[in-house]
């Protein structure tokens, strides 16, 4: 529910604005360009230095289970797998520098294997999973699965990057409404299908590292769910990798454009046609989160999904605001927008992601205050960035591409 409040909120934004870093532009335009560049300071430092070097570990354990326990020495295991996430994030680094149209034939590849991965593990968990393991069905109460939504949204966050590469998608004002209607409508009988096949397949007492493998292994055997898991897993963890650094650098140089950070980082390659200098800068500090990632160790990876998706909370806010105030602002650009959200729609769907998302902020703050430290490190980094910097204020009728 709350990623389709999304999907129509960004859909709004990407066809009212096809402009690539849509977020950003837009926010610092219709709300407030400090407000506007912290929020995009959150997001941008939670994505690189924790979801990054999460889904490069998980990249590299996946790829670990195709290689037989104990062909390795545990010491020398850990070094392997360090070097395949590093290479991983160096690989759609450069991928990202060569032309926009060979990364997303590579990106629709993958996304096709991971989907049919799992598929298979849903429907091999409806027609063997026991519907005896699902019951009861909030075994702690409504609490914990409050709590869980907050690190869990991480799996929908991706939902608004379309929006964020709109300069260079074809026809934006059809093409972006009609993609966020079939990822939703694809991430929810995925997911669905794979939530209910893990607790159908094991008793829920059970569960816990390695449980999707577990799983699997009950309907075709260990040697296949681990060779379909982690194949599925490894296309997974690559493709969101590969889409962090393809939107995050298109934020980057429109926050640039902007003025509030380097010139240099505006720069588009003549060659690929691709914000290169970006694209390098995402890789790096990545490659720097995932020094990070191995000092505070695995068992953080929940707080981190945590930070990593609070960050998207904040930004799917603020767009809200954003487009709550868009027919009164840019009411040309509102009438002349593909997409558009009509009174009450455009009410309920807005102020619906504000409560939804304050609401989820508040609980995993709760939850966890850890979090919360973390988040306010990074408003605090944000904020002192910009008052150093200071950085040039853009009029608002500058075009959004310059």
């Amino acid at each position: 529910m709350p990623a389709l409040f999304v999907a129509v909120v960004f859909a709004q934004l990407g066809t009212a604005f096809p402009v690539s870093g849509a977020s950003y532009a837009t926010a610092s335009r219709l709300v407030s360009p400090l407000v506007a560049f912290v929020t995009a300071w959150v997001l941008v430092l939670a994505l690189l230095l924790f979801a990054m070097p999460l889904m490069a570990a998980g990249f590299a354990i996946y790829t670990m289970q195709l290689v037989p326990p104990g062909a390795m020495e545990p010491g020398r295991r850990d070094l392997v797998m360090l070097a395949l996430a590093l290479s991983s994030v160096a690989f759609f680094t450069l991928l990202n520098l060569a032309r926009i149209r060979w990364m997303m034939w590579v990106q629709s590849v993958l996304t096709v294997m991971a989907i049919a991965a799992l598929l298979v593990f849903g429907a091999g968990g409806i027609l063997f999973g026991e519907v005896s393991n699902t019951r009861p069905l909030f075994p702690g109460g409504p609490w914990p699965i409050l709590a869980a939504v907050v690190p869990a949204y991480i799996m929908y966050s991706g939902v608004n990057a379309i929006t964020e590469m709109g300069g260079e998608t074809a026809d934006p004002g059809r093409t972006i409404p009609r993609i966020m209607g079939i990822s939703i409508a694809i991430l929810v009988v995925v997911y669905s299908a794979i939530t209910y096949a893990i607790v159908a397949l094991l008793p829920y007492r059970t569960l816990a590292e390695g449980s999707v493998t577990d799983a699997a292994a009950v309907f075709m055997g260990r040697g296949p769910a681990i060779a379909v898991m982690a194949t599925g897993a490894v296309c997974a963890a690559v493709t969101t990798m590969n889409g962090v650094i393809a939107f995050i650098s298109r934020d980057i140089m429109q926050i640039a454009r902007q003025g509030a950070l380097p010139a240099g980082l505006a720069r588009v390659s003549e060659r690929s046609g691709t914000p290169a200098r970006a694209v390098l800068v995402v890789g790096a500090i990545s490659a720097a989160g995932l020094v990070l990632l191995a000092i505070l160790g695995e068992k953080s990876a929940v707080r981190v999904a945590s930070v990593v998706s609070q960050g998207f909370m904040l930004m799917s806010i603020l767009a809200s605001v954003a487009i709550l105030r868009l027919p009164r602002v840019f009411p040309e650009r509102y009438a002349a927008a593909g997409f558009r959200l009509r009174s009450p729609y455009l009410e309920i769907f807005t102020i619906g992601t504000i409560v939804i998302f304050s609401t989820l902020l508040v609980i995993g703050w709760i939850q966890d205050p850890a979090t919360l430290l973390a988040f306010g490190i990074l408003v605090a980094t944000g904020l002192a960035y910009h008052l150093v910097r200071r950085p040039r204020r853009v009029p608002a009728d500058t075009p959004l591409d310059e």
